[in-house]
């Protein structure tokens, strides 16, 4: 799931328990080695491969990345995933504050409308939600089709396959991945610091630029470099609905290794992604420290005081020039901002909103409005033998992913939770490793270790993949949830006298099912949405639901995929509202 790393980040109230000193028993740290073993072997020792492929060992040579330098095709990939992910990680700050800001201030009701705005399509596959753009925007797409209609185009506006299409399918992909970090941040800002500003006889503008804005910012950055990492390394929706100009570098690795067979060559293209990913997390970390970013570091810098003093006098600076410009320029009514966000949420439903009502034609190709209402692209895959083939493959995948990234993800959980050891940062470092790199870059090192063991092509192959990306997840959800538990109940099972382990089993244990189970959906859901791991460990051996769908948005796109979208967002939503009532009914 793209993604889906933003609001872990960012919250350091749960992070930061990862890392807390006040973890006790040294004899729960064992339960760390498993899932690290496994994390070693299959994150680090694909990649520590990757790198020496790249240098063409065991010759030792860099006639590979001299290659990339000195072809002018590849400095082009180069420069335009460089544009493409600059200019949609400006565009996502720009549309996701307003939306960001509203939720932190807005009633309960238009908080829960454009929550279900951002969440829904956050946790509705890459995959779906750009085949929904491809829908909207293609020839004889619903965009097309209307502007036609009310006569503001005399033919067709070429819309897709080039940089617009890209950047615009890329931003509404990743805006939600903006916004949550930075609602997350916002949301811990106490509001009697802007009350107190306009006591003060702050303008509204000065009292947002001076308190609000600077305490918004570490969201600010997570989501910044969040997004522009992700941009870096984004396969899907660039593939699918760029043009030849508009090639971006996961693309060319893709062709690389999959197509021409060029392994080293793929390699050190990879290895480039991987270079260019971890300098934006150590420029980023110049702005500000990625340690106290993911909470792990206290927050104390009293080295910077002569910073924090020259910030001072800049916030002084401008609050006086904000409350110049609000006696020129009054201030926007109060309801601009709540109003801009809904109609910005409603835009991110829109698209997917679209595919759920074209799924319902009656007709076999794409019309809007419907001429008719039916269930025919329903029945289509009900009982179509290939997408029910792929339907199950997809589940059983899922699964064995699920049912390892549980085991080891939760013994993970306990043992950072209850254990005592050094290095705890660097293991949480490696954790949160496998969802903030590139998909692409883990799914080719990954490709490369199978392949020596013989298992590229097969489902376990692919479900070993799986598990990696889906550990993250079940740790900090389970962490979460064990920092939540009252560690009173713990204390009086033992002084009656429960040993540890009736205590884990009679206390512990149905206390943190809830978080196991709602980890467990998490995990399904990351497995059954993927592509990318499946295109590049699967060989073309493997053909799971959204591979399925990958293969019909390439080569004809028909009603029945957006039915099977439609069931894919379904089951989505399914996992949001378990999630949610099971959450409820721990707190109560």
């Amino acid at each position: 799931m793209a993604g889906t790393m933003s609001s872990i980040a960012t919250d350091g109230r749960r992070t930061s328990s990862l890392v807390s000193s006040s973890a006790q028993p040294t004899r729960w740290a064992w339960l760390l080695l498993p899932g690290s073993i496994f994390l070693v072997v299959l994150f680090v020792v694909p990649l520590t491969g990757l790198l020496l492929l790249a240098f063409g060992m065991p010759n030792w040579t860099l006639a590979n990345f001299s290659r990339i330098g000195d072809t002018p095709v590849y400095l082009t990939v180069m420069r335009n995933t460089l544009e493409i992910s600059l200019t949609v990680t400006a565009l996502a700050f720009v549309l996701s504050y307003p939306i960001a800001y509203a939720l932190t201030n807005a009633g309960t009701a238009l908080r829960t409308v454009l929550l279900i705005g951002v969440v829904l399509p956050y946790f509705t596959s890459t995959l779906v939600r750009t085949f929904a753009w491809i829908v909207l925007l293609g020839r004889n797409g619903v965009v097309n089709q209307f502007l036609l209609e009310i006569g503001w185009a005399s033919q067709p506006v070429t819309m897709l396959y080039n940089r617009f299409g890209v950047i615009l399918g890329m931003t509404h992909i990743v805006m939600p991945m903006m916004i949550l970090p930075m609602y997350t941040v916002m949301s811990s800002i106490d509001p009697k610091l802007m009350r107190a500003a306009r006591a003060n006889g702050a303008s509204p503008l000065a009292a947002f630029l001076t308190i609000f804005l600077p305490l918004s910012l570490p969201g600010l950055i997570a989501g910044v470099l969040l997004v522009f990492i992700y941009c870096l390394g984004f396969y899907i929706t660039p593939a699918l609905m760029g043009g030849l100009s508009d090639v971006m570098i996961t693309m060319a690795i893709s062709s690389q290794i999959l197509e021409q067979l060029n392994w080293s060559f793929g390699a050190a293209l990879s290895v480039v992604l991987l270079v260019a990913v971890l300098t934006t997390l150590w420029v980023g970390s110049r702005f500000f420290p990625i340690e106290q970013l993911l909470g792990f570091s206290d927050g104390k810098a009293g080295s910077n005081r002569g910073r924090r003093q020259m910030g001072a006098q800049l916030l002084l600076r401008i609050g006086s020039t904000a409350n110049a410009l609000d006696r020129w320029f009054p201030s926007m009514g109060g309801r601009t901002v709540p109003i801009l966000a809904s109609f910005l949420a409603v835009l991110l439903l829109l698209p997917v909103g679209i595919v759920v009502y074209l799924s319902f034609s009656a007709s076999s190709y794409f019309v809007f409005p419907l001429p008719g209402y039916s269930l025919r692209n329903y029945e289509a895959f009900l009982f179509d033998a290939l997408w029910v083939r792929a339907t199950f493959t997809s589940i059983r995948i899922a699964l064995m992913a699920v049912c390892m990234a549980i085991a080891l993800g939760a013994m993970l959980a306990f043992g950072l939770s209850r254990g005592a050891m050094p290095g705890r940062g660097a293991l949480v470092a490696l954790l949160l490793s496998p969802i903030i790199m590139p998909t692409v870059i883990v799914a080719v090192a990954t490709y490369f270790l199978l392949a020596r063991f013989g298992l590229q092509g097969t489902e376990f192959g692919l479900a070993l993949g799986h598990a990696v990306h889906a550990i993250p997840y079940v740790v900090v959800i389970v962490v979460a949830n064990l920092r939540d538990l009252n560690p009173s109940y713990e204390r009086a099972a033992r002084s009656l006298g429960a040993g540890s382990w009736a205590t884990f089993r009679t206390i512990v244990a149905p206390l943190v099912m809830p978080a196991l189970i709602v980890a467990a959906f998490f995990a399904f859901l990351a497995s059954f949405d993927d592509v990318v791991y499946v295109l590049f460990l699967g060989i073309g051996k493997i053909t799971t639901l959204p591979m399925r769908m990958w293969e019909g948005i390439r080569q004809d796109i028909s009603p029945t995929i957006a039915a099977v979208a439609t069931l894919q967002m379904l089951f989505a939503t399914t996992v949001i509202v378990v999630g949610t009532l099971l959450r409820r009914k721990k707190t109560t």
